[in-house]
């Protein structure tokens, strides 16, 4: 097992920079070396053709812009200086000094960043660039990432290079990486790896912006590979955007959207003045089954095309109607009934492993091996659901396994990020959607993906934010902020975000202890309020070997308490109706969510802060609110609901 080397994993002492740790740095090693591309574009999307051409005459400058560089002479810039970092006019490539970043104890792990300005504008790509050497560097090197956070400190995405320990200067460059929707900063960041004894100097940084892609589309709906299914929404709704090189307006662009049959008959066309947000909806029920293709172009003043996206789309027979797929609402329709996935990562899973899971309430299981027929036959036995590892494009295992009545989807991908990452994931994806049309694909990423790179490699998608270390600096937060950007950039789709079971002190990554219960429920619920339509755990595994010493029974009992409460309320976590009437007064840690089933409301409700905050809700009538599995109700004073919700609390209302 490699340590992770990127500073995402890093603890809630590391010079402010409070993040959790993903399951690529404790299963599959270091996002630092080496993962991401050079390419700055991924290729074509799935059931989806993306084209970018200019006249020569109407070519925009779309010359890099640098926004930042230092030879770091600056010794009034106090950001970069900490504790292990000091600017050194003894080394130094350039000009007169450099910054030193020492680290004598390999069981530390701060580093040196940096708030960048310029560098947070929705898709746009950014690189860096500096130069490094090293001297008495044991067991790592050093290294250089970008990364972008939500204005609560949640780590969104980043980019990473490899690490270095030669002792003569030399260059290391991340390639550009786009940034997400919804940052509020970038960080330059210096490291070195976790582990590593040593001193590195920095010199010459250069952080450069590039022209983004000019045309970005997200099907919205149908969401789910292209399928119009009988009895779901009958809609096209896509989502639209256009990001023009610099000196150039969006409104310079028209952005043209049509509808064709099979026959390459237009069937319906709409014209728009080109915008960062645009939205084109067609009602399908008038359209024959049959395959369509559903252009979009974003087009020059002169009417040259400058980039467009096609998508392949299905109206399907009710004979046609896979038995297992997702809704218009991101939702589990398995034999026809709603399914909330509760699932459990597992290692080689045995019959008492089964036996344990089905004990604590979960609903799946996903293995990172390959179960046997034998074992796929026991987890079918318990009422149990298998998400099957899948992580090549071997279409022969998926024909293998796919009738198998277990089976709920193929898991495709770990920790593998969707834009320069396309190349190797689309073959995964297509493998899974060409030869198997009842089962969806999920994949996972500590990273929050766009929308337009997501929705063409994968079907369901999770994030996995691990925010708790047992630490006062703990931000368990982390998990709604990650759900709803998530869901914001997929709507509609299936969001299974990972909920930290395990103690990251497991992975050497300076964990004290597991979650308790409290923190457990908490991020669980955070999810659901954000809108997550299924939830995985990890996992089984480290809860039987915690390396605290917490008893394997105690870990999963605490999960089975938050699971079995879920399970019971799942009809009304997958209730699309509404309850409009239900008004919570504003808080700022609060966040919350109100359905109907049946003719009952119910509230759901977080705390994000670790501080008590009052509750105060209007609902029609006046009876008593029953505050579900805690054994007492709240009666209507002067017209509204009072209580009080403990720091990281939940409160499930139930409203007659």
């Amino acid at each position: 097992m490699k340590d992770s080397s990127h500073p995402h994993v890093s603890t809630p002492d590391d010079e402010g920079l409070e993040s959790g740790v993903s399951r690529r740095t404790l299963m599959f090693g270091a996002a630092a070396l080496g993962i991401i591309s050079p390419a700055l574009f991924p290729g074509s999307a799935q059931a989806s053709q993306e084209t970018a051409s200019m006249p020569r005459a109407n070519l925009p400058d779309t010359t890099p812009e640098v926004v930042y560089q230092t030879s770091f002479e600056d010794f009034s810039d106090v950001e970069w200086v900490s504790d292990y970092t000091a600017y050194d006019s003894t080394q130094h490539r350039t000009g007169a000094a450099s910054l030193r970043y020492t680290r004598a104890d390999s069981t530390t792990y701060v580093f040196a960043g940096k708030k960048i300005q310029g560098t947070t504008d929705a898709y746009v790509p950014v690189s860096v660039s500096v130069w490094v050497k090293t001297a008495n560097m044991q067991n790592g090197g050093a290294s250089v990432c970008v990364e972008w956070y939500a204005e609560d400190g949640t780590f969104l995405t980043g980019g990473y290079t490899g690490t270095t320990q030669s002792t003569e200067w030399v260059q290391l460059s991340v390639p550009p990486h786009a940034a997400p929707a919804g940052a509020a900063y970038m960080k330059a960041i210096f490291f070195l790896s976790r582990g590593a004894t040593g001193t590195a100097w920095y010199d010459d940084l250069t952080i450069t912006k590039y022209t983004p892609r000019l045309l970005r589309a997200t099907l919205a709906a149908p969401a789910y590979r292209g399928l119009l299914i009988p009895g779901e929404r009958q809609e096209i709704d896509l989502r639209i955007g256009v990001f023009p090189p610099s000196g150039i307006r969006a409104t310079d662009y028209q952005v043209q959207v049509e509808l064709s049959d099979a026959a390459g008959k237009r069937v319906d066309t709409k014209a728009f003045k080109g915008s960062s947000q645009l939205r084109y909806t067609s009602p399908v029920s008038r359209l024959r089954e049959g395959s369509y293709q559903l252009r979009v172009s974003a087009r020059t003043r002169d009417g040259s095309t400058a980039s467009e996206k096609t998508f392949a789309l299905r109206k399907l027979r009710a004979d046609e109607v896979p038995t297992s797929y997702l809704d218009s609402h991101g939702r589990v329709r398995r034999n026809g009934e709603l399914y909330f996935p509760i699932g459990a990562y597992n290692g080689p899973t045995t019959v008492q492993n089964l036996d344990d899971l089905k004990y604590a309430g979960f609903t799946t299981v996903l293995s990172y091996h390959v179960p046997s027929p034998q074992i796929l036959d026991e987890t079918q036995a318990r009422g149990l659901t298998t998400l099957f590892i899948h992580q090549n494009s071997d279409a022969n295992l998926v024909n293998q396994y796919k009738s198998h009545p277990s089976l709920l989807g193929w898991y495709i991908n770990d920790e593998n990020p969707a834009d320069s990452q396309a190349d190797r994931l689309r073959p995964r994806y297509t493998s899974v959607a060409d030869n198997d049309p009842n089962h969806p694909s999920y994949s996972v990423d500590y990273r929050v993906w766009a929308g337009d790179d997501a929705q063409y490699v994968t079907d369901a998608f999770g994030t996995d934010p691990y925010p708790i270390f047992g630490k006062p600096t703990d931000i368990p937060r982390r998990v709604f902020t990650h759900t709803e950007a998530t869901v914001r950039e997929l709507p509609n789709t299936a969001i299974w975000p990972v909920i930290q079971l395990h103690n990251l002190g497991n992975y050497k990554h300076f964990g004290v202890r597991p979650p308790n219960l409290a923190e457990v429920r908490s991020m669980s619920w955070q999810a659901i309020v954000a809108g997550a339509t299924g939830l995985l755990y990890y996992s089984r595994f480290d809860i039987e070997n915690d390396v605290s010493g917490f008893p394997y029974r105690t870990l999963l009992d605490n999960a089975k308490t938050v699971v079995t409460q879920i399970r019971e309320l799942s009809p009304v976590i997958l209730s699309t109706e509404r309850t409009p009437s239900i008004q919570v007064a504003d808080n700022d840690a609060l966040r919350w969510t109100a359905r109907r089933l049946g003719n009952r409301d119910y509230l759901f409700m977080v705390n994000l802060s670790k501080e008590a905050r009052p509750v105060s809700f209007a609902a029609p009538g006046n009876d008593p609110v029953d505050v579900l599995y805690e054994h007492r109700s709240l009666s209507k004073t002067q017209g509204r609901y009072t209580d009080d919700i403990e720091g990281l609390g939940v409160r499930l209302y139930r409203i007659p």
